[in-house]
């Protein structure tokens, strides 16, 4: 099995990747995080783990939200549309988005649902904030979800 994951496992990104739309960078490394769902009254802490993978053409990560979601994401640059083609799976389905930049901003739209966007509002060296949303149909943004990460 170790054979596997040094296969999978990059150091760094493809130069195949413009410095400019390598969005992703700081969020290489661990993070402990706090879950904040909108339904439920309590945080869930937990762990996301991203890396380089694919010769550097793609960033990888999972997630660990125990005894609530345990998932993985497949982040892959597409130089055809100069964005990144996403696939996040977990038990039972898997999710198919497309990353932009928006201002500072990372906005990862679903595929099946424009509506629906996971959104990196803020990464920093040692910190970043991600929500879920959903556009309603006047246009405000609805906070489903948000994670707060401090790097590990």
């Amino acid at each position: 099995m170790k054979d596997f994951f040094e296969a999978l496992k990059s150091e760094k990104k493809s130069i195949a990747i413009p410095e400019e739309l390598n969005y992703f960078k700081k969020l290489i490394g661990s993070w402990q995080i706090d879950y904040v769902d909108s339904n439920i009254s309590h945080v869930i802490k937990g762990e996301w783990h991203f890396s380089w993978v694919l010769e550097g053409m793609a960033i990888q990560d999972v997630i660990i939200l125990p005894d609530y979601e345990y998932g993985t994401s497949l982040r892959i640059y597409n130089p055809n549309t100069h964005t990144w083609d996403v696939a996040y799976g977990y038990t039972g389905k898997i999710i198919r988005l497309e990353a932009k930049k928006q201002d500072d901003r990372i906005v990862l739209t679903f595929i099946d649902d424009e509506r629906r966007k996971w959104v990196f509002v803020e990464i920093e060296d040692d910190y970043f904030h991600w929500q879920n949303v959903t556009v309603k149909n006047d246009g405000e943004w609805h906070i489903n979800a948000e994670i707060y990460a401090k790097r590990i």
